[in-house]
C-alpha cells in the first residue's frame, strides 16, 4: 500500500488532532467538546433515520428518542416543546431539521454560526397567530409563504422573507434508483397523514372511520398500497389491515425529520389528509394528488387559558374554513382545473413560487446573529 504524503497543513491539522487527543492542549480540547454532542446528535439520528428507511419489507418507523448529552432519551419523558439541539440560539428553529435543510441548501457548515433570522418551523393560517416573538438579535423571519410574511411585517416591524415550502429544501434519505425499485414493488401508493394532538392541544377523530374511509379511496383511486404515516404522540392502531405500512419520522427534535417525510412522498403517488397542514402545501410542491378524508377532527383546548385558547380557536376555525374550500376544490369534475384551484388556495401559505437557489439563500443567511445569547420568549 502507498502511503499518502501529507501537505503542511495536513501534519498541522494532524500534530493537533493529537495533542489535543493526548490532552496536552486542554484548552482547545474543551472548545472542541463544545459541539462534539451536536455532531454526535446528528450522526446518530442519522443513523436511526436510515436504519427505520433501510429496512426490507419497507417499516420506516422511526423511533421518537432524543438525543442529550451522548444518549437517546425517551422523548414524553420530557417537557414540552423541549429540544436539547444547541446549534441556533432560537430553540424551536430545530424542530423537523429547519436550520439543517436551509444551511445544506445555502453549503453552510451544518453546525456553525447561528442564523441570524427566526424560522418559522409550520403553518399558521390566522393573521393573529404567533410561533415565536421577536428576538433582539434576529433579524426577522423566515417562512414559507407571501401571506404569512405580510402578518409578520405588519405585526412585529421586522423583515419577513417567504422562501417557499420547507419540504423543498429536504433530500430523500434513499438514492434514486432505490426509490425506483421500491415503487415498482409497492405500486401506486397512498400516503396517509390525518390531525394530530400536540403538547396542550388535542384533537381526536373516529379511527375506524378513518380507516374505512382510506380503504374506500385507495379502492376508488387505484391504489395498490397505503403508507400511514403516524404522529410520533399517536397511540398505536390496531385495526389497520396488515398490508398496509406504518411509517413514523420521529421527535419534531429530529433533524432528518424533513429528509424523512420528502422519502415517503417521494414514495407516494396520492396523499390523503383531514387536516389542513403543512403536508398538504408539501404534497401539492411534489405533484402527488390530494385527497381530502370526509372524518372531522374535533379539537380539545380545555389545556390552554386565555390568550393562547383564544388564538388556537380561531385559528381552529380559520383551518376548517380553508378545508371546506380545499374540499370543495378537490371536488371539480375537472381534474386539471381542480389542480391549478388548489395550488391557487395553498399558494399564498406555501409560497410555491417563492423558493431560493443556493447562492441566493446563502447571502440571505451570511452573517451572524447580532447578539449571541438566548432569546426571549413571549
Amino acid at each position: 500500500m502507498v502511503e499518502r504524503k501529507l501537505g503542511v497543513k495536513g501534519r498541522l491539522r494532524q500534530g493537533f488532532r493529537r495533542a489535543m487527543r493526548a490532552g496536552h492542549l486542554p484548552g482547545l480540547s474543551r472548545l472542541a467538546g463544545l459541539d462534539r454532542d451536536q455532531w454526535m446528535a446528528l450522526a446518530a439520528y442519522r443513523g436511526l433515520v436510515q436504519q427505520a428507511f433501510e429496512s426490507r419489507p419497507l417499516a420506516p418507523q422511526v423511533s421518537a428518542v432524543l438525543w442529550d448529552n451522548g444518549a437517546f432519551h425517551p422523548a414524553a419523558a420530557r417537557k414540552a416543546f423541549f429540544s436539547p439541539a444547541q446549534r441556533e440560539l432560537e430553540n424551536s428553529s430545530h424542530h423537523y431539521g429547519h436550520d439543517i435543510q436551509i444551511k445544506r441548501h445555502a453549503g453552510l457548515p451544518l453546525i456553525g454560526s447561528p442564523l441570524p433570522w427566526l424560522l418559522e418551523h409550520g403553518l399558521k393560517v390566522s393573521r393573529g397567530a404567533t410561533f415565536e416573538r421577536p428576538c433582539d438579535w434576529s433579524r426577522g423571519y423566515l417562512c414559507m409563504g407571501p401571506r404569512r410574511a405580510g402578518w409578520l411585517q405588519e405585526r412585529f416591524g421586522q423583515p419577513a422573507v417567504p422562501i417557499g415550502p420547507w419540504i423543498s429544501y429536504a433530500q430523500p434519505l434513499l438514492a434514486a434508483p432505490e426509490i425506483a425499485s421500491l415503487r415498482r414493488q409497492l405500486g401506486s401508493t397512498l400516503l396517509v397523514v390525518l390531525a394530530h394532538s400536540w403538547d396542550q392541544v388535542e384533537r381526536r377523530m373516529d379511527q375506524r372511520a378513518c380507516i374505512q374511509a382510506v380503504a374506500q379511496q385507495a379502492a376508488s383511486g387505484g391504489y395498490r398500497s397505503v403508507i400511514w404515516l403516524r404522529h410520533w404522540k399517536d397511540p398505536e392502531l390496531q385495526d389497520l389491515p396488515p398490508q398496509w405500512i406504518v411509517a413514523c419520522n420521529g421527535h419534531r427534535s429530529n433533524p432528518w425529520f424533513l429528509d424523512a417525510m420528502r422519502t415517503l412522498l417521494e414514495l407516494s403517488d396520492g396523499l390523503v389528509s383531514n387536516a389542513f397542514g403543512t403536508h398538504l402545501g408539501y404534497g401539492v410542491a411534489l405533484g402527488k394528488r390530494l385527497h381530502w378524508l370526509p372524518v372531522a377532527a374535533e379539537q380539545d383546548l380545555s389545556g390552554l387559558s386565555g390568550a393562547k385558547a383564544e388564538e388556537e380557536a380561531a385559528e381552529w376555525s380559520e383551518r376548517q374554513r380553508l378545508s371546506a374550500e380545499l374540499s370543495a376544490r378537490l371536488a371539480l369534475s375537472d381534474a386539471a382545473a381542480a389542480r391549478d384551484a388548489v395550488r391557487e388556495l395553498l399558494d399564498p401559505y406555501w409560497g410555491f413560487d417563492c423558493l431560493r437557489p443556493a447562492t441566493e439563500l446563502k447571502g440571505l443567511l451570511a452573517g451572524p446573529a447580532t447578539a449571541p445569547r438566548a432569546s426571549r420568549r413571549g
